[in-house]
């Protein structure tokens, strides 16, 4: 992998993500029940595929624009509309297909996106 490339903040808060996802998952089964943990795991992994989503971005810029200021901006804004289509089509899915109830869905999703906006405070 290319040098410029430093995944290692990002792969970091993908571990956290994760090991705050599994105990948001165990909490929920062990006070609600099977199915509620199943929504909290769907809702929590929507905000991992969206840490991905930003990974692969990040990599596929760093390899494919360099230096290219425009180019950076130009996938930066790709990146941002793929993940709110990503999330919004994940929303629907659960909430429309899946039938998922609506508060162990968004507590997993809101939890995992804190960890998103408290991972990284000492790189802001």
């Amino acid at each position: 992998m290319d040098s410029r490339i430093r995944v290692q903040p990002i792969n970091q808060l993908l571990k956290k993500q994760l090991v705050l996802l599994g105990i948001i998952v165990l909490t929920v089964l062990w006070w609600q029940g099977a199915s509620e943990a199943v929504a909290s795991l769907y809702g929590g992994s929507i905000a991992v595929i969206n840490t991905l989503l930003q990974r692969w971005h990040l990599i596929g810029a760093a390899t494919q624009a360099k230096s290219d200021a425009g180019m950076n901006l130009r996938k930066a804004y790709r990146c941002i509309i793929e993940r709110w289509i990503v999330t919004v089509v994940m929303f629907v899915v659960g909430f429309a297909v899946l039938k998922f109830l609506p508060l162990p869905l968004m507590t997993g999703f809101i939890i995992i996106q804190f960890a998103l906006l408290f991972g990284h405070k000492s790189r802001a």
